[in-house]
């Protein structure tokens, strides 16, 4: 049953589930759906009042360059999102345009929506899924374990007061943003930035740098890769850029909900908090201003006030306001107390409404500023329970997992090897929003912004995210699909709720595996996890030419390879006829897995090689007549003759490995 729970009777939410997920963030809500649509139980329990994480509370744009199919539950819920617009505004009205993916060459053009909308369809969706169970009001407050496996969880109300209630369960999802399941279980996490040396990245520990216009490297690298195009990047690197690692996490906001219509306008209050200090960086241009500790985002901070402007960027003549950073404020949140998570939430959110109130009211802006910001405010129609703001802060960056695999710069980084980014064979989504961070500490040099404030749009490529990132050795039976196994710099580009859901979705396929098979996650597979992954249409690897949605087993083929390094780049060109070079490595590679080596980024050097024009025959994986490789492939015709195209090849490949794999032939 799907249901909203009545607090005073917490005895009707107790009992045994299949699964139990903590949070109904978007990737909560996409491994909930999942979970129930694999014939299982799945409890969704969520603290506040209201569903669907920062998509309802502010953050009202799809952060991704993608505009192609990830899985299920996100198609799902765009199409949802498009299709309220249209009925409501008309085919091709503004806000219907506005809730779809527009020009790929302009920055932004992505899917935006008002939070209202998104959490009904949020509702909606979970309505529309019998096998989820729904409450709202309660949180973690103990674990019970009997060694690595919990057994039980106890949930108390999220107020603090009243009963509370225990549930028993086979699984167990961690899908908040600050992973409190996952720490009350015995989980090992990292907070703030590793150094430099830790895990070698260039951008990593205290940084200095600015954000600049990317030009047409942008388009180019947008092009190649199919993406959309990312206006800004990172490229200078500042004195005092020491790399030294800290307990400094990306700043939080409040993200306020605006408009100018004066019918839906709600005048900004005075907050009762107001600090005036906090925002005279918004006026300081001083040679000194550099070294004044000013706790606001680095853009508010250069160039001439007068050119600050705020415009509509979600339907309906709203914005979700992006630029109320309180800097430097937020270090001590991910492990704190709630008191202390309460106290840190009014306060970012007084910081927001006071720079707003600032910029419309103090006399030392600029006439013409006041004027303009004073025409905004908040808008009447959401959150009508919370005075108009957003009930949750937005919480960029908290605890994250110490997993199995810790995602890094370099995973997301172009692979010295070859030309895709690091291959992993137990991938199980993927991400490609440039690496960025929000600035970390209100400290700068002068020139720069604030000190962890970067975007590596440049050095990003399209990555793979390893099973391994969501599963930890110290709990067997729980799933980590949002606060993933990362470095900090790496965590930049996985932050993303469109990789949420993604990783959300894989990770209720891996529980229904595991309860169809009897298995825990510790120890299930990542590659027997991706072929029941493919087979329901979830992407496991990027390709710039291949349609990720389309069912067919071509698709599901390039997939699988790709995550073992059969290709070496992003262009999967199904029609290319398949060369001697290529498809003796292809073999070559097929054998070396058969036999224990499957390096896939080894294989990935090989592919990278047979198809580089300027190298001498004859082929580096000479085959020979007994490999492996070869009898599997005899069998599926390839013997005499080279398969046609490459589309042909990757059957027949796919077919082989898959057939080993299953027996367990290879490693």
């Amino acid at each position: 049953m799907n249901s909203s729970s009545p607090r005073g009777s917490p005895p009707a939410f107790a009992g045994h589930y299949d699964v139990v997920i903590v949070a109904a963030t978007p990737g909560g809500i996409a491994c909930a759906l999942r979970v129930a649509r694999e014939g299982r139980r799945a409890l969704l329990v969520e603290p506040s009042a209201h569903v669907g994480g920062m998509w309802s509370s502010g953050v009202q744009v799809f952060d991704t360059r993608y505009a192609g199919h990830r899985c299920p539950v996100l198609a799902e819920f765009v199409a949802r999102l498009e299709e309220h617009y249209r009925r409501a505004f008309g085919d091709g009205s503004p806000e219907h345009a506005m809730a779809r993916f527009g020009d790929a060459t302009r920055h932004g053009e992505r899917p935006r929506f008002e939070p209202h909308v998104a959490e009904k369809t949020c509702r909606e969706m979970l309505a529309d899924c019998p096998g989820v169970r729904l409450v709202s009001g309660f949180r973690p407050e103990s674990v019970g374990k009997e060694g690595n496996t919990i057994r039980e969880v106890v949930f108390q109300p999220a107020g603090g007061a009243g009963d509370r209630w225990r549930v028993t369960a086979e699984i167990f999802v961690d899908a908040s943003y600050e992973a409190d399941l996952a720490a009350l279980a015995g989980a090992a996490f990292r907070v703030g930035r590793e150094g430099r040396d830790e895990f070698g990245e260039p951008h990593a520990g205290t940084h200095f740098t600015t954000i600049e216009p990317i030009g047409d490297i942008g388009h180019a690298l947008a092009r190649r890769l199919n993406l959309h195009f990312f206006n800004r990047t990172s490229r200078r690197v500042f004195p005092g850029s020491t790399g030294r690692g800290d307990g400094a996490v990306q700043a939080y906001t409040v993200r306020l909900v605006l408009t100018d219509r004066p019918a839906n306008r709600s005048v900004v209050p005075r907050p009762a908090a107001y600090l005036r200090q906090r925002y005279l960086g918004l006026l300081d241009r001083s040679p000194e201003a550099h070294t004044r500790g000013y706790p606001l985002s680095s853009h508010l901070l250069h160039g001439p006030l007068e050119d600050f402007r705020l415009a509509a960027n979600i339907p309906n003549g709203k914005m979700d306001w992006l630029g109320a950073n309180l800097v430097g404020g937020n270090h001590d949140y991910p492990g704190a107390s709630l008191a202390r998570r309460r106290e840190l939430y009014r306060d970012h959110a007084a910081h927001a409404l006071g720079l707003l109130y600032f910029l419309q009211h103090d006399p030392a802006v600029p006439a013409p500023v006041r004027d303009h910001a004073r025409a905004w405010g908040l808008a009447r129609d959401e959150y009508p329970d919370n005075g108009h703001i957003p009930p949750a802060m937005y919480v960029r960056e908290a605890r994250r997992l110490a997993g199995r695999h810790v995602f890094s710069e370099r995973d997301a980084s172009r692979h010295p090897r070859h030309g895709r980014t690091p291959i992993h064979p137990d991938a199980v989504a993927f991400a490609e929003w440039p690496m960025d961070s929000h600035d970390c500490r209100p400290v700068r040099q002068p020139g720069s912004g604030n000190d962890g404030e970067f975007i590596l749009a440049e050095a990003t490529l399209p990555s793979q995210v390893p099973y391994r990132a969501m599963v930890t050795d110290a709990v067997d039976n729980l799933l980590v699909p949002v606060c993933l196994s990362a470095t900090h710099v790496g965590w930049g580009t996985l932050r993303l709720e469109p990789v949420f859901v993604h990783t959300g979705e894989a990770a209720g396929v891996a529980a229904a595996v595991c309860l169809r098979d009897g298995v825990l996650p510790g120890t299930l597979s990542g590659g027997r996890l991706q072929s029941e992954l493919l087979r329901r249409h979830i992407a496991v690897t990027y390709f710039a030419d291949v349609d990720l949605g389309r069912d067919e087993a071509w698709t599901r083929d390039a997939q699988f390879l790709g995550a073992r390094g059969f290709f070496s780049g992003y262009e999967a060109d199904p029609n290319r006829p398949v060369s001697p070079a290529l498809g003796a490595a292809w073999q070559g590679i097929l054998s070396r897995a058969l036999a224990g080596d499957d390096d896939p980024n080894e294989a990935a050097r090989r592919v990278a090689a047979a198809l580089d024009p300027a190298r001498a025959c004859p082929p580096e994986d000479p085959v020979r007549h007994d490999d492996p490789g070869a009898v599997l492939l005899r069998r599926r015709g390839w013997h005499d003759r080279l398969p046609a195209t490459t589309r042909e090849a990757c059957h027949l490949l796919g077919d082989a490995l898959r057939e080993a794999e299953a027996a367990g032939i290879s490693a």
